[in-house]
This record gives C-alpha cells, structure tokens and sequence, in this order.
C-alpha cells in the first residue's frame, strides 16, 4: 500500500523529531542515597504497635512472609 506524499513527509519529520530528542536528552546526576526507611511516619494510621499482640491472621502472614513467627 503506497502512502501519499504528506504522509511521508510526516513520517519523516516524526522521524527526526524522535532522533533530536534522543541526542538532547539530559541524564541527572544521582541524588544522594538517604537516611534508610523505617515504616511508616510518627502518627501514621499503619503505623505497628509494639504492645498489641498480632492476630491470628497477621502471624500467619509473617510466618508466610518471613517464615518465621
């Protein structure tokens, strides 16, 4: 199937559009790694209460997950 000539001419200018903003692209440095994660945040509604024991359920997805209780 043969196209016209207007889209040829779109075609190739996409075609250069695409290899310019190839060779323009900028790649950041690396931010500086940051202090490690902990959970979730002081207040947080998910945040683990240490004195509460853990459900059924919760200890058998630990145990799942970490396969150990």
């Amino acid at each position: 199937m043969r196209r016209s000539p207007g889209a040829r001419c779109l075609q190739a200018i996409w075609e250069a559009l695409v290899s310019y903003g190839s060779f323009w692209i900028c790649i950041p440095e690396a931010p500086e790694p940051g202090p490690p994660l902990a959970g979730p945040a002081p207040h947080h509604p998910e945040r683990l209460c240490p004195e509460l024991p853990l459900t059924t359920v919760e200890r058998r997805l630990q145990e799942e997950l970490c396969g150990r209780p």
